[in-house]
């Protein structure tokens, strides 16, 4: 092994992304056997360790406190940052989003979205380097072989697509590196589309179909829902609407309706009625919902979303269970701060909390945070998401069960419950909160993380193995993929070819299920146009989808096809490179100012007077942290167009595509790097 000569005072996060290793004579032995990949990945279930680790990446962007998912959807129309006691967050962009900024939590997580997504390729790719080291037996043909590698070009592909989305050209590892590399460059993001296609076109053949595999694992129709959206990157719409019919009418998921739901279930329980740590009534409206498609198939009971049909892929995450995940706090990361004990919701005329804000697991404490869940508020809504997807045709749409009562969290559903109410005598202990006070004034500080509706259906879960004094999310499987989608994504296929009944055919199978008042006609879609797919999108995928980047995937089609967009503007790419063209005009950006009021309206925290909401259209892609950079000292490895040190970048490599079915080259040495 080499010897590694590190600069004195720079660590070279570079090496942990792509891997190194260092030799010297005195140093060269020989592994222990038991370590040794032949050994390691001799067979079907080493490699697939491997490819359990890349899964658990997923996971892990849905699972948990905040992750990835969330601040996807943060850098969109459809939710912004609300973590309000970090003035550093990703809201104000022209000043803090910069190459330098480490946040990674609540308030940003453009860190882990690129060197954790990098260490997860690494799993993958270390199942594409080593799938031939166990002797299969029917050798390249072998079904398990090729199931196993076109498992890992999925997942490689799903991390890419990210990368691609948010940081626009990157570093292109196709294998696991083994020496130390300080050299790698940047490719153009449309050679590296161009790999992940022919690999998913590979794995498309040969992924096993759901009915063969355990749950958790991404099955054939998982890899055609991302194999279409790589197609529309490079115009290829007939053939993702290919795919989408393909999944559609495959019949291994299908769309759950309200005629699935079993006949002795009337009602749908989105909230604690009882105490669930004594059984003892809550104060306060019940919160069994009346039971429809919707809140059925998002239920968090048993195993009901890993047995009925609408999942495509989903997060596996049952309490109780070994081996699961921890609890998805998903409650805590999406519903409003009413419990802060400085940012909650006062009673009105005072400023005093009007909420309980003590964790107990007894019956006299924190009742409202147990009904309802010690939510923080890390992630609201725009008033886009929050109000004007439902006005729609001049009416306010109650009716949809993705919006109908409690459903859909109001903060009128919660009560005044601080004690000190009750022994004070006040006229408001166990009333429903109120914004304004008889004067006209804000009963908070903060609306923005204090004050908002959600849909609260899809997050809620019983804390029942862990922190049951909290009640801010439970272990709750998830849905990765499910059938809805594959709808949406033929729709938008099927409007890139100026099919609108089609659109409007798909669009309207969703709002049929979900009961919506109005059904979508040919008129409105060619007036919405691409808007009326992204409307829908967010009514039924909200919190469930890589928000930005689906974006950003319909910015580059925008540019590259010339269409004009329903605002009347139309984009193009100057040269070959997109990054830099979008990073100057996009659809994405146009569409934030358009729906984003937060960040059109540069709207001021009430917590920090400094701090606003900001965005240029060079947002659109996200700096690379520095100290990921700083190591690569053999070459230029390029920062995101726009932010200090791009001016140094140098021109994007053009990948050569490999023939998937065989480990690949290098990409950089192929091409002669």
């Amino acid at each position: 092994m080499k010897k590694i000569k590190l600069l004195k005072g720079i660590i070279l996060p570079v090496f942990l992304i792509f891997g190194f290793s260092c030799t010297e004579e005195f140093l060269d032995e020989k592994p222990l056997s038991f370590l040794s990949p032949i050994n390691t990945f001799g067979d079907a279930a080493g490699l697939q360790t491997a490819l359990d680790g890349a899964y658990k990446g997923v996971f892990d962007q849905w699972n948990g406190d905040t992750r990835e998912l969330m601040f996807n959807s943060n850098m969109s129309d459809a939710s912004v940052v609300s973590a309000t006691d970090k003035p550093d967050a990703w809201v104000d962009l022209r000043v803090y989003a910069t190459p330098t900024n480490s946040r990674n939590n609540d308030a940003g997580r453009t860190l882990s979205f690129y060197a954790d997504n990098y260490a997860h390729i690494k799993k993958a790719n270390t199942v594409i380097d080593y799938i031939d080291f166990p002797e299969w037996a029917d050798g390249a043909n072998d079904v398990e072989r090729n199931h196993l590698l076109g498992s890992a070009y999925f997942l490689r592909a799903f991390f890419y697509m990210q990368l691609t989305m948010d940081f626009g050209n990157v570093g292109f590892p196709l294998n696991v590196v083994t020496d130390a590399r300080r050299d790698f460059k940047a490719f153009n993001m449309q050679g590296i589309w161009d790999q992940m296609i022919a690999d998913l076109e590979y794995a498309v053949q040969h992924v096993k179909p759901k009915s063969q595999l355990a749950v958790g694992q991404a099955p054939k129709d998982a890899v055609r829902v991302l194999l279409a959206k790589f197609y529309m990157l490079n115009l290829r719409f007939a053939d993702a609407e290919k795919l989408m019919d393909d999944v559609i009418n495959g019949g291994e998921s299908q769309l759950f309706t309200d005629d699935m739901i079993p006949s002795d279930v009337s009602e749908v329980e989105v909230a604690n009625t009882n105490n669930p740590n004594t059984g003892n009534p809550l104060p306060g409206r019940s919160g069994y919902a009346s039971a429809d498609a919707i809140n059925y198939m998002h239920m968090d009971k048993g195993n009901q979303k890993t047995s009925n049909p609408e999942g495509i892929w989903l997060v596996v995450n049952e309490p109780f269970v070994l081996g699961t995940q921890g609890r998805s706090a998903r409650i805590r990361a999406w519903g409003p701060n009413f419990v802060s004990t400085n940012l909650g919701v006062w009673e009105p005329g005072t400023n005093r909390t009007g909420t309980d804000t003590q964790q107990a697991t007894n019956d006299d404490r924190g009742r409202m945070m147990k009904k309802w869940g010690r939510s923080q508020g890390f992630a609201r809504p725009t008033n886009y998401s929050q109000y004007d997807i439902w006005n729609f045709k001049g009416k306010i749409d109650e009716q949809d069960y993705r919006h109908k009562d409690l459903n859909w969290f109001e903060m009128e559903d919660l009560l005044y419950d601080n004690p000190s109410l009750l022994d004070d005598g006040s006229k408001y202990y166990l009333k429903p909160l109120q914004l304004l006070d008889d004067n006209g004034n804000l009963t908070c500080e903060d609306t923005i993380r204090c004050w908002f509706g959600y849909p609260r259906y899809k997050f809620y879960s019983v804390n029942q193995q862990d922190r049951p004094d909290r009640q801010d999310g439970g272990k709750m499987d998830m849905y990765i993929m499910r059938i809805a989608e594959a709808y949406l994504v033929r729709a938008e296929a099927r409007f890139w070819q100026d099919n609108f009944a089609g659109v409007a055919e798909d669009i309207n199978t969703i709002r049929q299920r979900a009961n919506a008042i109005d059904m979508y006609t040919i008129a409105d879609i060619q007036t919405d146009g691409i808007g009326a797919v992204l409307d829908e999108r967010n009514r039924e995928l909200f919190g469930e989808e890589y928000r930005h980047d689906e974006l950003v995937r319909m910015s580059v089609i925008f540019a590259k096809t010339g269409k004009m967009a329903y605002n009347g503007k139309t984009y193009s790419i100057s040269g070959d490179d997109i990054e830099k063209s979008l990073s100057v005009s996009s659809f994405y950006y146009d569409r934030m100012m358009e729906k984003n009021t937060f960040f059109r309206d540069e709207v001021p925290w009430a917590t920090y007077n400094t701090t606003k909401y900001t965005m240029d259209p060079k947002h659109i892609y996200w700096p690379v942290y520095q100290p990921y950079l700083v190591g690569n000292v053999e070459a230029i490895l390029n920062q995101t167009t726009g932010y200090n040190g791009a001016e140094e970048n140098i021109e994007p490599l053009k990948h050569v595509v490999q023939t998937p079915g065989v480990p690949n080259e290098d990409p950089m040495r192929a091409i002669g790097e």
